[in-house]
């Protein structure tokens, strides 16, 4: 063997002798610092989040070149690899809550000169299977208590709390859960796909990006804004802002509607009470018993409780085609109940009515058009059924020449107006405009009229009856009062000259005829008539 030859190879091992050295002297560094690693990361946790915390394993892992930084540069330029597992923080002053934050894995890049000097900067934090559990907000602290954190837990041979500055937190599928404040009611649970925090310094909130899915409807939600600073004393009280944006939600997932909802907006408050203002747009809504499609958007205020997600409705402004109405009212949990019930009072001021029967009633051409006003209680309770089958409805409303579409329906009007006028002959007497007004209450795919009153010229009707949306069939009875005799309504003349002489029986309250009337079989067909059956 030559003698370069033998130069190269006594090289070549003095290299791998002093790569093996430095492999194993990084290993022994790393396996030093674990412990104080590992302290560090309980102290920190426990201090800030005032709890007990409970870490399976901690690792370190130093660069290979890391003993000869330490020994010429002190550690300066030295990036400390920490992998974790199983890390289970749980509040000190709610032992019995569940955990509020849990880790299956977690690893992050930290400084070691920073680390020595005891103000540790963390860039880059990476979290699996993170979970967050917000208990519900306890019996406030007294104000001189709420105003101080509680001492810093040193570390052991009396080391100081280390100063710890986090600039991102990166974490993927976590799930943030808010429990109710009554353990028999389910939790409001939101699943986060990606979520990424970002610092703006020690004790000031963090900016955040966030894609979760929305449960019902079916949705992602993307969302930005700030959360924080973390509330040790009161977790719920943490303070959290954002935007949203939530694309494409199907609304089919309920029965009895359809449509696809868009949805931007903007929310301020802490993770118990959140205000949230902001705007929907569904522009193929309908309803599955009809089948009409109709553009409906909303403009709202809500405030939502995070406890149990109870939302409180302040108001919601809305436009259905050309009608615009305003709702005010919850969408709340109810003592026993397992699903929300939706409780509202909805109020029309000016409406079209023809807007409101084509979301309503199958067909493309509505019965009616003219005005109409509307207020009205509105319930929806949980259920699996059809909506149109577990709507309740109570309340009044006021038509405004209202005219019928239907031929056959207008020209019954047009006539009982000039029988009403004393003039059954004259067909310029038509068209005629009714105005309705009633009280109403609707069940189980049936409306119910406790009072209803339409006025046509020459008549006034007083009526109470029923419609089922289902078979479309009218059951009205009630009293109609008229300007004319009833001899005077007919058009022949020996039918005037026969009836003059009972003229008087029907004559009541100065109206020259009163009759008890009916109006049955369906909407497309009605039937107008005496009530004889009745006295």
């Amino acid at each position: 063997m030559s003698r370069r030859t033998k130069w190269i190879v006594w090289s070549a091992a003095a290299v791998l002798l002093i790569l093996a050295g430095l492999f194993v002297a990084g290993f022994v560094l790393s396996r030093k610092f674990e412990p104080f690693l590992r302290e560090q990361t309980i102290v920190y946790l426990k201090n800030r989040f005032n709890a007990d915390v409970a870490l399976g394993g901690l690792k370190v892992r130093l660069p290979l070149k890391s003993p000869l930084d330490l020994v010429f540069h002190k550690g300066k330029m030295i990036k400390v690899r920490v992998n974790g597992e199983a890390l289970d923080v749980r509040l000190k002053t709610m032992p019995s809550a569940p955990s509020i934050l849990k880790m299956r894995k977690f690893r992050f890049e930290v400084d070691l000169d920073a680390l020595l000097q005891g103000n540790a900067l963390v860039n880059h934090v990476v979290l699996e299977g993170f979970e967050v559990n917000v208990p519900p907000k306890a019996d406030r602290p007294k104000v001189a208590d709420s105003l101080h954190e509680p001492e810093p837990e040193a570390g052991s041979a009396g080391q100081t709390k280390m100063d710890v500055l986090i600039e991102e937190v990166v974490a993927s599928d976590s799930t943030l859960t808010i429990l109710p404040k009554d353990a028999s009611k389910a939790a409001l649970v939101f699943q986060i796909h990606q979520l990424r925090l970002e610092s703006a310094g020690s004790g000031k909130a963090m900016k955040y990006q966030a894609q979760l899915t929305n449960a019902t409807p079916p949705g992602l939600i993307h969302c930005d804004g700030t959360f924080g600073p973390w509330v040790s004393g009161s977790p719920s009280d943490t303070p959290l802002t954002g935007k949203y944006t939530f694309d494409n939600a199907n609304l089919g997932v309920f029965k009895g509607i359809s449509g696809t909802l868009f949805s931007t907006g903007a929310f301020q408050g802490t993770l118990d009470e959140i205000t949230v203002d902001g705007e929907t747009r569904v522009p193929d809504f309908r309803l599955t018993m009809s089948g009409n499609r109709m553009p409906l958007t909303t403009k709202y205020h809500a405030i939502v409780d995070g406890t149990n997600g109870n939302t409180r409705l302040e108001p919601v402004r809305a436009q259905l085609g050309a009608t615009a109405f305003t709702v005010r009212g919850g969408v709340v949990r109810n003592a026993g109940a397992k699903g929300k019930t939706v409780d509202l009072h909805a109020m029309m001021p000016q409406g079209q009515l023809e807007n409101v029967l084509l979301l309503a009633m199958k067909g493309d051409k509505p019965f009616m058009k003219g005005g109409i006003k509307l207020d009205c209680r509105v319930v929806l309770p949980p259920g699996q059924g059809e909506i149109a089958d577990r709507l309740r409805l109570k309340g009044t409303f006021e038509l405004i020449d209202a005219l019928f579409t239907t031929p056959d329906v207008q020209e019954g009007l047009d006539s009982l107006s000039r029988r009403a006028q004393g003039q059954p002959g004259n067909r310029d007497i038509g068209e005629i405009p009714s105005q309705m007004a009633g009280a109403f209450e609707m069940a189980a795919g049936r409306i119910q009229f406790s009072k209803l009153g339409f006025e046509i010229p020459g008549a006034q009707v007083d009526l109470a009856g029923d419609y089922i949306f289902h078979t479309q069939v009218l059951d009205f009875h009630g009293t109609a009062k008229m300007q004319a005799r009833l001899s005077e309504m007919m058009k022949s003349r020996w039918k005037r000259l026969a009836l003059k002489a009972v003229d008087p029986f029907f004559a009541k309250d100065g109206y020259g005829t009163v009759a008890k009337i009916k109006i049955t079989g369906t909407r497309d067909k009605p039937s107008f008539g005496l009530d004889r059956g009745r006295k």
